[in-house]
């Protein structure tokens, strides 16, 4: 009997660490598969992130492209930057006559194919609800309110014809 509860003990004492093993190397595996679990949770963040960034770039891309024309097309008809100076103009949003408005709209074309107005705000509006600004004035008419501001960009060097390149 000796021999047998012997041999029944190293049984139990083998059983008890293969299931201490089973168990440590379990433990050891949910804490690695918690891990692998959190790194995918970020890798997925970062992946979602990404594609909601794809348009932006999309949109980046195409104005790379559309700039690249441009500046071809500048290239092709020979328009030189350094011959062009710019000014800040700003009119501030008030009230304005429509002979007023007039004169400072004619202002700003009056300089042709050698200036040209790139507006940031531009706001014309009649004061009076019923009023138009495509009518002459009915009698009671408020007038306007008028309000720029932008770059007038305009030729520093008098050219007689763009240069057309094939």
């Amino acid at each position: 009997m000796n021999a047998t509860r012997a041999l029944k003990l190293v049984s139990l004492a083998l059983a008890t660490a293969l299931l201490g093993g089973g168990a440590y190397m379990a433990h050891k595996g949910l804490k690695r598969l918690a891990f692998e679990q959190q790194q995918h949770a970020q890798l997925q963040q970062a992946v979602d992130n990404a594609r909601r960034l794809i348009p932006e770039v999309q949109q980046r891309e195409q104005l790379v492209r559309s700039i690249k024309d441009v500046s071809m097309q500048v290239e092709r008809l020979g328009f030189d930057p350094a011959q062009w100076g710019e000014r800040r103009l700003r009119r501030a949003q008030g009230p304005a006559t429509r002979a007023e408005a007039a004169q400072f709209l004619g202002e700003l074309g009056r300089g042709g194919a050698g200036a040209i107005f790139v507006a940031d705000m531009f706001d014309l509006a009649t004061v009076s609800p019923e009023a138009s600004l495509f009518h002459p004035p009915q009698p009671g008419d408020l007038g306007l309110t008028l309000g720029v501001s932008g770059t007038l960009h305009f030729q520093t060097v008098s050219a007689l014809a763009p240069k057309v390149k094939p």
